[in-house]
């Protein structure tokens, strides 16, 4: 049976992390404290949402303006060493065009691993590369054990539809998880998904990235 992850930092300051994250990578430099401020992109978000793409805007994010997460490449929670693994992401920047970043071990930036877009059309052309992209295995080391936010998948669910876990969580949890360990399976992702507990943006990108 998986071992549930001790839980150190409140879902709330989490959250408020990750969006100063976000904030510092995503806008360059625009004041986060105060009046809310970002950048925006229709066309964009049509483009990346049909695609799978996970949007700030329907993630209670949407103060820092527009931006996108691939989640299918989501690592694991235990890949993390010193900081949350993240997926590939990408932004509305502030001086127009799109800032990417390609998924980490880690939450850190590699230059080498990020890029700017100036226009939509050469985002688009990039997409298929962006999506296939994934962290090598030789650059993080899993636990024999892994563990995850609760014991089960219909738990972890409830986690988040409670507010105790954040929307990557999930994911890397969901992606990840030995469904072969549990009576239910993959199944009860599925019932928690009809009962309103995972968002059908989320269980799109769980799917799309089991599959991967």
């Amino acid at each position: 049976m998986p071992k549930s992850k001790a839980r150190k930092k409140a879902a709330a300051k989490k959250k408020q992390q990750r969006r100063e994250f976000h904030a510092a990578a995503g806008a360059r430099g625009v004041e986060i404290d105060g009046a809310p401020q970002g950048t925006w992109d229709d066309d964009a978000h049509e483009l990346l949402v049909a695609r799978g793409w996970v949007a700030y805007r329907d993630l209670e994010m949407d103060q820092l303006g527009d931006g996108w997460e691939w989640l299918p490449s989501q690592l694991p929670l235990d890949a993390g060493v010193g900081g949350e693994p993240g997926p590939t992401s990408v932004f509305a920047a502030a001086e127009g065009g799109y800032d990417v970043e390609l998924a980490n071990p880690n939450g850190t930036v590699d230059p080498d691993r990020s890029g700017h877009y100036d226009t939509l059309e050469e985002l688009e052309a990039a997409l298929d590369d962006l999506e296939a992209w994934r962290v090598p295995a030789d650059e993080y080391v899993l636990p024999d054990e892994p563990s995850f936010s609760a014991d089960t998948p219909w738990a972890i669910c409830q986690l988040y539809a409670g507010g105790m876990i954040d929307h990557w969580e999930l994911a890397a949890d969901l992606i990840h998880f030995p469904y072969e360990q549990t009576p239910d399976g993959f199944a009860a992702v599925e019932r928690a998904h009809r009962a309103g507990l995972v968002p059908a943006s989320l269980f799109a990108a769980v799917v799309a990235g089991r599959a991967a």
